[in-house]
């Protein structure tokens, strides 16, 4: 089996998918023109030109991660490659959902932009953040919060279980601040501030999640046509009320990749590739799955690489 991977936030840089644009104008400038119509206001010249300021706000970054993925899939599909499974990372799942057919990509565009500005909402009115653990398991990450939050009284949360000891938590500034102080004096471990805006996938965006869920139901999801797996359970989406219920949740849920990939390894997934900006999700499946090829779309050679070997 082979997989389609799809990156989310944080992999966002100036510049990102013009290696497409370029090599395949055919394919990507009519997306790339609706994409601006359809949110009104530049998203293509932001994606190539920035600046990296105005790309970290989420109403921008999410809509443009997923532009540049959809983008990678579609130059992908166009040289015959098919998956026969789809996930995504946080965002990244809404390029799963489109890559499935549960959505169309222009629903998908209109979905990340308004769960970007939702997060936006709550990142101006909470001071929160999202930091990376490094070097300790997940219990020990889980014991890290705990004491922090008996400590502060504030809200510190696991957002992430990218690899078996990359932990990503979330919560209010003052807390991730003492969990980052007390992981940085293990001999063992580091911390890490991520620039990713707001404290995602943790209770504090709560307040955020009425309104999207409210959203959701304007679109009509539909099946996967193509098996796509949760980024919050690991398992796969049966239909798409299921995939709605979930979305509404995700705000809130942590990411479970670890899971994920223990998913593809269970399926025999003997080939991954990752479409959209960055390579991070590569550089987990190597990490945790040495035998699996892994391909990329980051830039045009590593696009090219992943046409002749799929």
């Amino acid at each position: 089996m082979r997989a389609f991977l799809f990156p989310g936030q944080g992999t966002q840089k100036p510049g990102m998918g013009t290696h497409l644009r370029g090599h395949y104008p055919r394919l990507v400038e009519p997306l790339w023109r609706e994409a601006d119509e359809i949110l009104g206001f530049p998203l293509t010249r932001l994606c190539e030109e920035g600046p990296v300021e105005r790309l970290r706000h989420m109403p921008v970054t999410q809509p443009a991660v997923f532009l540049c993925s959809y983008a990678a899939l579609v130059a992908a599909r166009a040289n015959g490659a098919v998956p026969d499974v789809v996930a995504g990372h946080s965002l990244g799942e809404y390029s799963a959902l489109a890559a499935a057919s549960v959505l169309t990509w222009q629903e998908v565009l209109q979905l990340v932009h308004r769960r970007g500005e939702l997060m936006a909402e709550v990142q101006h009115r909470v001071d929160g953040k999202m930091a990376a653990v490094i070097g300790l398991a997940i219990e020990q990450v889980e014991r890290a919060c705990a004491d922090v939050r008996r400590a502060t009284g504030e809200v510190v949360e696991i957002a992430n279980h990218n690899e078996p000891r990359q932990v990503v938590v979330s919560g209010q500034s003052a807390a991730i601040d003492d969990l980052v102080r007390r992981v940085t004096t293990r001999p063992d471990a580091r911390a890490t501030v991520l620039r990713i805006g707001g404290p995602a996938h943790s209770s504090l965006m709560e307040s955020a999640t009425a309104d999207f869920v409210g959203y959701l139901r304007r679109f009509d999801f539909r099946s996967p046509r193509t098996l796509l797996l949760s980024g919050s359970t690991a398992a796969p989406y049966t239909g798409g009320e299921e995939i709605r219920r979930q979305l509404g949740d995700q705000l809130v849920h942590r990411v479970r990749w670890v899971d994920v990939m223990a998913e593809l390894e269970r399926r025999s997934v003997s080939q991954t590739w990752e479409l959209g900006p960055g390579r991070v999700l590569s550089g987990f499946v190597q990490r945790a799955l040495p035998g699996i090829r892994t391909y990329r779309s980051h830039d045009l050679p590593s696009f090219l690489d992943g046409v002749a070997g799929w």
